[in-house]
């Protein structure tokens, strides 16, 4: 059951499933999760902020995003791209905070993605 679980949080992280849409979290799905979580890699927040461009996704959806993948115990960021990944979603929380993403945030933020670079303030 724990493989099927970590299927659908992976879909989740993908942008193939609302997070609205998971089932119920058993004991040992959470217990194999928190010894073992899904790694999120640059690419997956390069995809993010790609279909945030097309206009698939709004910002609203970028938000809640982080809010579930980033601030739960059941992911974590590859090695290689913690610090680029964690400077991102700190823009975004700063972003939220004061109204949203505007194209050229999210470009920046494409951009340090793209080339595993932190961003600065």
């Amino acid at each position: 059951m724990a493989t099927k679980y970590r299927e659908l949080l992976e879909k989740v992280r993908d942008l193939k499933l609302n997070k609205d849409d998971m089932p119920p979290l058993t004991y040992e799905d959470e217990n194999d999760l928190l010894e073992d979580p899904i790694i999120i890699e640059r690419e997956h927040l390069v995809h993010l902020f790609k279909r945030f461009k097309q206009e698939r996704i709004t910002q609203e959806d970028i938000f809640d995003w982080v809010h579930f993948v980033w601030f739960s115990d059941y992911f974590t960021c590859a090695d290689e791209d913690a610090d680029c990944i964690t400077s991102v979603i700190q823009m975004l929380e700063e972003l939220e905070e004061e109204g949203g993403v505007k194209p050229e945030d999210a470009q920046r933020c494409l951009y340090a993605l793209e080339h595993n670079e932190p961003i600065y303030e």
